[in-house]
């Protein structure tokens, strides 16, 4: 399985390969090259397991130059995420319903800062996290090493804010869904050596950052304490959506994340104290929160550069484990 569109020729390390599935994309493509002046040669191959047939072979030392204009092909055709404009709209209106009755019910007084009525079965709530490095549950440095690159992705404090929404099967039981954004950011450490060059060489990337949405599906129970505190878990899964990958970059040195499908699925389990709402004011949870992706669903590539002609990719898989601390504003 190839994360991108080029790679080294296999029998010619002195050429790139640009792949295409589409001929129109392709078509595009010469021109770009041809409006640029980089020099190129163009093959058809019906035989390419991945599908692609409509092949570029680029000079290294014109690799760079095709590369952007790939990129800038690749920004232009690249079709929405959510391609369907009703659905997109949906989405939209859907997170504007939430922050409206989250907005109301945190500002109405009079209404006991209750959007549904005294005793509704449903609760919504507001939510703030902070993803920590914690090691001991699989957040941790991850290291990848090929063809002289070192690189350490080290996975570095992130956020995420989002609504809930509860409906109370029992006193003790709920199911819910809701929507959430989240940011995940990550160093990554550079180190490359290359004896025959005498290249012994470090960098830092202090930070890139990954940003996607969370749509939960989960079953709560909670145990009381009395006074109306009580021990609340949740298990359940979620669809982890990424709109786009992310790209850094230093002089020798670059850095890609993106997502291996559309969506990802990850396990969700949290425990914390809760505080259920009382006349007057909301209540409160507090807690902690865990997460883990089925399967790979973060691909990632470090990329060394050394002058036009000089090029090394290493390619890898991010985990997708989560946690944190979890702040909740409960409007019952």
């Amino acid at each position: 399985m190839r994360l991108t569109n080029y790679f080294i020729h296999p029998a010619d390390n002195r050429y790139y390969v640009f792949s295409f599935r589409e001929e129109g994309h392709s078509m595009i493509f010469k021109d770009l090259l041809e409006n640029k002046s980089i020099p190129f040669e163009f093959h058809e191959d019906e035989e390419l397991e991945y599908g692609a047939k409509y092949l570029f072979g680029v000079p290294r030392t014109h690799f760079q130059d095709a590369l952007n204009q790939n990129h800038l092909l690749y920004a232009d055709i690249r079709s929405p995420f959510i391609s369907n404009k009703y659905l997109r709209w949906l989405l939209l209106v859907i997170t504007a319903v939430f922050l409206l009755l989250a907005i109301l019910g945190a500002l109405s007084t009079k209404m006991n800062a209750q959007t549904f009525p005294k005793k509704s079965v449903w609760e919504l709530s507001v939510l703030a996290r902070m993803n920590t490095p914690f090691s001991m549950v699989g957040v941790e440095d991850e290291v990848f090493e090929d063809l002289g690159l070192t690189s350490v992705w080290s996975p570095k404090i992130g956020q995420e804010f989002g609504m809930r929404l509860q409906y109370r099967l029992k006193k003790n039981w709920s199911f819910g869904t809701g929507i959430q954004w989240a940011s995940r950011n990550y160093s990554i450490e550079f180190h490359y050596s290359n004896d025959t060059l005498a290249i012994n060489d470090f960098d830092t990337i202090p930070q890139l950052r990954s940003v996607g949405y969370r749509i939960p599906f989960f079953a709560e129970t909670r145990v009381p304490l009395g006074l109306g505190y009580f021990v609340s878990a949740t298990s359940g899964f979620g669809v982890d959506i990424k709109p786009s990958d992310s790209y850094v970059n230093t002089d020798n040195y670059e850095a890609y994340l993106g997502r291996v499908r559309w969506a990802a699925l990850p396990m969700i389990a949290e425990i914390g104290l809760y505080k259920e709402p009382e006349r007057d004011k909301p209540g409160w949870y507090i807690g902690l929160y865990w997460s883990k992706g089925v399967g790979k669903s973060i691909w990632v590539e470090q990329v060394v550069l050394f002058e036009s002609d000089y090029r090394i990719v290493s390619r890898g898989y991010l985990t997708s484990t989560l946690a944190g601390i979890e702040l909740r504003i409960l409007l019952e």
